[in-house]
């Protein structure tokens, strides 16, 4: 199986020998030396998904381990991963859209297809974190609120945090109505940045420059906010976009702590 994944990791993150982290592809190259989509959550195609999260995990070096995934409503509610006996399937009924935790063998992630996946990592304390960060988490201040809560769970400095934003829909595409548009009005006055007036009357938001606003806010280095700068609606070859396509296959971000 050929999986290229070099343009799907952080560099940054590859510095820290006791993590194994990346973003999937849309494709790989089966067994049969055909090219093969991902298909994490079925997608018309019973029995692939737990297949498919099983190949992708070992192709990045993460074998005999269960993916922890909560399920993703679009809040802003933060699980913390912290019995090593929960089993993934009871996790998967928890409604949240970040995880954290400082079990290690334990990959956790999150499932995208334009809302931004953020990796968040305190080196000092040895915490990894992965976020589903929608527009309806945004506007929640979903960011700053898990900072916040790796400062009061674990005793985590901002300062010290490092986050890798994954693939996501950019400005250039997130076309959406002014309602959508009025929360970051309210969460940044000053930031006429952030989105930009489209000639059919509605906008485009720049998510990504939101949730790095939002990093920043909540104390982390604008240098230890690393972006992948790949917009999911403008790659039709390499990405999944709901925006793009409709009903569609999911991109998997993931991070874990070696054993």
């Amino acid at each position: 199986m050929n999986i290229l994944l070099e343009k799907l990791k952080f560099a940054q993150f590859e510095m820290f020998p006791e993590l194994i982290h990346a973003v999937s592809p849309r494709c790989f190259e089966n067994d049969r030396g055909e090219i093969e989509e991902f298909s994490f959550q079925g997608n018309g195609e019973s029995g692939k998904s737990g297949e498919h999260v099983k190949l992708f995990l070992e192709s990045i070096g993460i074998e005999n381990s269960s993916l922890f995934l909560v399920n993703q409503v679009h809040g802003d509610e933060i699980f913390i991963l912290e019995d090593q006996d929960f089993a993934c399937s009871e996790v998967r009924k928890i409604s949240a859209d970040a995880l954290l935790t400082q079990l290690h063998g334990k990959p956790i992630g999150i499932f995208t297809a334009d809302c931004l996946p953020i990796l968040i990592y305190d080196p000092r304390l040895k915490v990894i974190g992965a976020i589903h960060a929608g527009r309806r988490g945004s506007a929640q201040s979903m960011m700053l609120k898990v900072v916040r809560k790796m400062a009061r769970v674990y005793g985590s400095r901002p300062e010290e945090l490092v986050a890798g934003f994954g693939p996501a829909i950019g400005g250039c595409c997130y076309e959406v109505s002014e309602d959508c548009i009025q929360p970051f009005k309210d969460l940044f006055p000053d930031e006429k940045s952030l989105f930009r007036f489209g000639l059919s009357g509605n906008y485009f938001l720049d998510l990504i420059a939101v949730n790095k606003l939002e990093g920043e806010k909540a104390g982390l280095l604008p240098e230890n906010i690393f972006l992948m700068d790949h917009c999911t609606c403008c790659s039709t070859r390499n990405l999944y976009s709901y925006r793009r396509e409709g009903i569609t296959g999911r991109i998997l971000t993931t991070i874990m702590l070696r054993p």
